[in-house]
């Protein structure tokens, strides 16, 4: 079995599958289909040759996949039925429950204010009671004395006297509230529209397709498709915007993988071949596409300007850097950076330039070398120690991102 799947992946894997079409049928029972009707041998070796003798088998099957035509393959007899060995006694894997452990605990820190308001409450509560016993004790003490009991008063008409008569606490407490819902007005305000970082929700519109990020360029797939996502975000390194994949890049990649990894994964699959206009069961355009209408979930004001080529191609920065851990734990897009102006700032005040072996800086860095008059304090202290900040270059000039 061994020997036969590692000649199935090394050979015949990138255009059959086991139990279904691909470029080629499944080989799955294929063996004993040719029983009695050719040369299974010949035909696997060189098809194109065993097609020329008229075998009716081969002539069908030909006519059903032309024009691809099956590469010729250097494998012997014995090889070849440790292939249909492998692919006769396949059976597709099970899939593994991941057990995550216990839940990670919840953040209770934004519940504080919620005890901080029933701690309130109960003060209140317990301070009225009070306020009432003393009430009830002194008309005692009036009636032993033999006078007449406290002039009856109203609740506002008491918090009032007390607040009277406690000038000094009550203005302080006042001041005090005063400043609190100014602090929180201020917080609040910072955040407007704000969607993304720690201090709020981040932003995670429902897709019409569902895309896992982490399934498809993280640890999950073992980052076929990471390589800075160039492969679905093609246009990251050459361009302002970093693309969004056609629906026909999506189909090749899951011109093979036409199933997911659970019934709730191959509906989605399913989608993608919709919108494509993508037959799976004839390999066939249909020639009906429809447009996926994706939710952007990056939005910079229009005043802000913000280019993928400067920070992919020159920056050498990461996508993570920006979009959170896509390949870890984001299995929905989501905006995981707030992109205000000051987390950029803070961004280009610690970020160091990769010059070294970067090509952008060699003909400026040449310069400097040659002209002392050329070079600043900044770029004079970079001869020295070879470090400079993103700030130090320019990127807190206005004019860099408005203009």
């Amino acid at each position: 079995m061994a020997q036969g799947e590692k000649l199935f992946k090394g050979n015949c894997a990138s255009c059959h599958k086991v139990d279904a079409k691909l470029t080629g049928p499944a080989l799955k029972g294929v063996k004993a289909k040719w029983e009695g009707k050719g040369d299974i041998y010949a035909w696997v070796k060189n098809s194109q040759a065993y097609l020329k003798t008229g075998n009716p088998m081969a002539t069908a099957i030909w006519e059903e996949y032309k024009p691809t035509i099956m590469t010729p393959v250097a494998l012997s007899n014995e090889e070849i039925d440790a292939v249909f060995h492998y692919v006769d006694n396949w059976a597709p894997p099970v899939a593994k429950v991941v057990d995550n452990g216990p839940a990670a605990p919840t953040d209770e820190g934004s519940n504080n204010w919620l005890w901080l308001l029933v701690l309130a409450l109960l003060f209140l509560v317990v301070g009225l009671s009070l306020s009432g016993v003393k009430r009830s004790l002194a008309n005692a003490v009036n009636e032993a004395e033999g006078h007449g009991p406290l002039p009856e008063t109203t609740r506002m008409q008491t918090v009032r006297a007390w607040m009277w008569e406690h000038k000094v606490f009550t203005s302080f407490l006042g001041l005090f509230l005063v400043v609190w819902v100014i602090l929180q007005l201020w917080d609040a305000a910072w955040v407007i529209g704000v969607y993304g970082g720690d201090e709020v929700p981040h932003y995670k519109p429902e897709q019409p397709i569902l895309f896992n990020h982490t399934l498809h360029a993280g640890k999950a797939d073992k980052g076929n498709l990471a390589s800075n996502g160039q492969y679905c975000h093609s246009s990251a390194e050459k361009s302002k915007h970093a693309g969004i994949p056609s629906t026909n890049v999506c189909r090749n990649g899951h011109k093979a993988v036409n199933a997911g990894r659970s019934e709730a994964g191959t509906k989605e699959i399913q989608k993608i071949y919709a919108h494509a206009g993508w037959d799976p069961d004839k390999g066939a355009y249909t020639g009906k596409e429809e447009p996926v209408r994706w939710v952007k979930v990056h939005n910079l004001p229009d005043h802000a300007y913000f280019n993928h080529a400067q920070h992919v191609a020159v920056g050498k920065i990461e996508c993570q850097t920006c979009h959170g851990p896509i390949d870890e734990k984001m299995d929905v897009a989501e905006q995981w950076a707030p992109l205000t102006m000051g987390w950029c700032i803070d961004c280009h005040n610690k970020t160091e330039v990769k010059m070294a072996g970067n090509g952008y800086y060699d003909e400026v860095m040449a310069r400097l070398k040659g002209d002392e008059k050329l070079g600043h304090h900044e770029l004079k202290q970079y001869l020295e120690d070879g470090k400079i900040t993103v700030k130090e270059l320019g990127g807190w000039e206005c004019a860099k991102c408005h203009y």
